[in-house]
Protein backbone atom coordinates (compact mmCIF):
# COMPACT_ATOMS: atom_id res chain seq x y z
CA UNK A 1 0.00 0.00 0.00
CA UNK A 2 3.10 2.24 0.91
CA UNK A 3 4.40 1.67 -2.80
CA UNK A 4 1.40 2.89 -4.22
CA UNK A 5 1.03 5.78 -2.08
CA UNK A 6 4.50 6.86 -3.05
CA UNK A 7 4.27 6.25 -7.10
CA UNK A 8 1.17 8.13 -6.98
CA UNK A 9 2.80 10.84 -5.24
CA UNK A 10 5.58 11.29 -7.37
CA UNK A 11 3.21 10.76 -10.61
CA UNK A 12 1.58 13.79 -9.03
CA UNK A 13 4.08 16.00 -8.57
CA UNK A 14 5.67 15.36 -11.99
CA UNK A 15 2.17 16.30 -13.95
CA UNK A 16 1.34 19.26 -11.67
CA UNK A 17 3.21 21.80 -12.02
CA UNK A 18 3.96 23.66 -8.85
CA UNK A 19 3.77 27.52 -9.20
CA UNK A 20 6.71 28.54 -8.59
CA UNK A 21 7.24 32.13 -6.52
CA UNK A 22 9.80 34.03 -8.31
CA UNK A 23 12.76 35.42 -4.67
CA UNK A 24 13.29 38.99 -5.99
CA UNK A 25 14.99 41.15 -2.73
CA UNK A 26 14.10 44.53 -2.53
CA UNK A 27 16.29 47.18 -4.26
CA UNK A 28 16.11 50.48 -4.02
CA UNK A 29 17.43 51.89 -8.09
CA UNK A 30 19.18 48.52 -8.29
CA UNK A 31 20.89 48.23 -5.25
CA UNK A 32 19.94 45.35 -2.86
CA UNK A 33 22.73 45.29 0.10
CA UNK A 34 21.75 48.35 2.23
CA UNK A 35 23.53 47.40 5.08
CA UNK A 36 23.91 48.63 9.00
CA UNK A 37 26.74 49.22 11.32
CA UNK A 38 27.66 51.13 14.46
CA UNK A 39 29.62 51.14 17.44
CA UNK A 40 29.16 49.21 20.47
CA UNK A 41 27.22 51.61 22.33
CA UNK A 42 24.93 53.10 19.76
CA UNK A 43 21.67 51.30 19.84
CA UNK A 44 20.05 50.05 16.27
CA UNK A 45 16.70 50.47 16.42
CA UNK A 46 15.72 50.25 12.92
CA UNK A 47 15.81 47.60 11.44
CA UNK A 48 14.66 46.24 14.75
CA UNK A 49 16.46 42.75 13.67
CA UNK A 50 19.16 42.32 11.22
CA UNK A 51 21.36 45.12 9.39
CA UNK A 52 19.15 44.91 6.06
CA UNK A 53 17.84 48.26 6.17
CA UNK A 54 15.43 48.47 2.91
CA UNK A 55 11.67 48.58 3.73
CA UNK A 56 8.54 48.32 1.50
CA UNK A 57 6.14 51.03 2.66
CA UNK A 58 2.71 51.38 0.64
CA UNK A 59 4.98 49.99 -2.70
CA UNK A 60 7.71 52.22 -2.56
CA UNK A 61 10.88 50.63 -1.37
CA UNK A 62 13.14 52.87 0.83
CA UNK A 63 16.02 52.36 3.05
CA UNK A 64 15.57 52.96 6.71
CA UNK A 65 17.41 53.22 9.94
CA UNK A 66 17.33 54.51 13.38
CA UNK A 67 19.99 54.60 15.57
CA UNK A 68 20.28 55.89 19.32
CA UNK A 69 23.70 57.17 18.74
CA UNK A 70 26.44 57.43 21.46
CA UNK A 71 29.76 57.24 18.98
CA UNK A 72 28.19 56.57 15.32
CA UNK A 73 25.42 55.25 13.55
CA UNK A 74 26.02 54.29 9.76
CA UNK A 75 24.33 53.06 6.35
CA UNK A 76 26.24 51.56 3.84
CA UNK A 77 25.85 49.88 0.31
CA UNK A 78 28.14 48.55 -2.33
CA UNK A 79 28.11 50.54 -5.08
CA UNK A 80 28.18 47.01 -7.47
CA UNK A 81 25.12 45.08 -6.52
CA UNK A 82 26.44 41.80 -8.04
CA UNK A 83 29.21 41.93 -4.45
CA UNK A 84 28.54 38.88 -2.85
CA UNK A 85 26.98 39.22 0.72
CA UNK A 86 29.48 39.70 3.62
CA UNK A 87 32.30 40.01 1.32
CA UNK A 88 34.89 43.30 0.65
CA UNK A 89 32.93 45.33 -1.90
CA UNK A 90 33.84 45.17 -5.48
CA UNK A 91 35.51 47.70 -7.57
CA UNK A 92 33.81 50.36 -9.56
CA UNK A 93 35.09 53.17 -12.07
CA UNK A 94 32.45 55.68 -12.07
CA UNK A 95 35.06 58.14 -14.00
CA UNK A 96 32.30 58.71 -16.53
CA UNK A 97 29.75 60.11 -13.54
CA UNK A 98 30.12 63.31 -12.63
CA UNK A 99 27.34 63.35 -9.88
CA UNK A 100 24.45 61.20 -8.12
CA UNK A 101 21.19 61.88 -7.43
CA UNK A 102 19.82 61.44 -3.83
CA UNK A 103 16.01 61.80 -2.09
CA UNK A 104 16.19 61.60 1.69
CA UNK A 105 15.19 62.70 4.45
CA UNK A 106 16.71 62.60 7.94
CA UNK A 107 16.76 64.48 11.56
CA UNK A 108 20.17 65.07 11.68
CA UNK A 109 23.38 66.30 9.41
CA UNK A 110 24.35 62.77 7.59
CA UNK A 111 28.36 62.35 6.72
CA UNK A 112 27.79 60.84 2.81
CA UNK A 113 31.08 59.46 2.07
CA UNK A 114 32.06 57.89 -0.85
CA UNK A 115 35.17 55.34 -0.42
CA UNK A 116 37.84 53.51 -2.24
CA UNK A 117 38.03 50.20 -2.80
CA UNK A 118 39.55 48.31 0.04
CA UNK A 119 39.83 51.32 2.53
CA UNK A 120 38.42 50.99 5.77
CA UNK A 121 38.21 52.96 8.74
CA UNK A 122 40.13 56.81 8.96
CA UNK A 123 38.77 59.67 6.40
CA UNK A 124 37.08 59.05 3.33
CA UNK A 125 36.10 61.66 0.71
CA UNK A 126 32.20 62.87 1.83
CA UNK A 127 29.86 65.57 2.05
CA UNK A 128 27.86 66.91 4.65
CA UNK A 129 23.73 66.23 4.10
CA UNK A 130 21.63 69.13 5.72
CA UNK A 131 18.96 67.59 8.23
CA UNK A 132 15.47 68.05 6.45
CA UNK A 133 11.98 67.20 7.89
CA UNK A 134 10.46 66.45 4.55
CA UNK A 135 12.34 64.74 1.60
CA UNK A 136 14.39 66.21 -0.28
CA UNK A 137 16.33 65.62 -4.06
CA UNK A 138 19.64 66.93 -4.24
CA UNK A 139 22.12 66.40 -7.60
CA UNK A 140 25.93 65.99 -5.09
CA UNK A 141 28.80 66.59 -7.64
CA UNK A 142 31.94 64.47 -7.29
CA UNK A 143 34.13 66.98 -7.10
CA UNK A 144 32.32 68.12 -3.70
CA UNK A 145 33.55 65.22 -2.14
CA UNK A 146 36.44 66.13 -0.21
CA UNK A 147 38.33 65.53 3.26
CA UNK A 148 39.81 61.93 2.02
CA UNK A 149 43.12 61.18 3.09
CA UNK A 150 43.88 60.94 -0.05
CA UNK A 151 42.19 62.56 -3.54
CA UNK A 152 39.43 60.76 -4.72
CA UNK A 153 39.65 58.46 -7.50
CA UNK A 154 36.55 57.94 -9.21
CA UNK A 155 38.09 54.53 -11.14
CA UNK A 156 38.47 52.48 -8.19
CA UNK A 157 35.44 52.99 -5.85
CA UNK A 158 33.37 50.48 -4.13
CA UNK A 159 30.57 51.36 -1.44
CA UNK A 160 28.80 54.80 -0.04
CA UNK A 161 28.46 55.34 3.23
CA UNK A 162 26.25 57.32 5.22
CA UNK A 163 27.28 58.41 8.56
CA UNK A 164 24.94 59.26 11.42
CA UNK A 165 27.22 60.99 14.29
CA UNK A 166 24.87 62.56 17.08
CA UNK A 167 21.12 62.26 18.06
CA UNK A 168 18.86 64.87 16.97
CA UNK A 169 18.38 67.51 19.30
CA UNK A 170 14.26 67.43 19.24
CA UNK A 171 14.77 63.61 19.52
CA UNK A 172 16.70 60.87 21.37
CA UNK A 173 17.73 59.67 18.29
CA UNK A 174 19.15 60.11 14.56
CA UNK A 175 16.88 58.86 11.48
CA UNK A 176 18.01 58.27 7.85
CA UNK A 177 15.24 57.61 5.18
CA UNK A 178 16.69 57.12 1.40
CA UNK A 179 13.73 57.14 -1.25
CA UNK A 180 16.04 57.41 -4.34
CA UNK A 181 19.99 56.64 -5.05
CA UNK A 182 20.81 57.35 -8.76
CA UNK A 183 24.51 57.46 -10.20
CA UNK A 184 25.32 59.48 -13.81
CA UNK A 185 26.82 56.96 -16.15
CA UNK A 186 26.61 53.95 -13.73
CA UNK A 187 23.98 51.41 -13.79
CA UNK A 188 23.83 48.65 -11.43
Amino acid sequence: MRFFLLAFLVLMMKTVPLQAQPISPLTLDGFSQWLTGHDEQTQQLQPVQGRQALIEKRGRVRAYVKFNVKGYGELSFPIDPRTPSGEEARRVDLSQSRWLRLRYKANVPVVLQLRQTGVHGGVHPHITLPATSRFRTCTLYFTAFTGGKTPLDLSNVAKFNFALLANAQSDPFAALWVQAFQIDHYTP
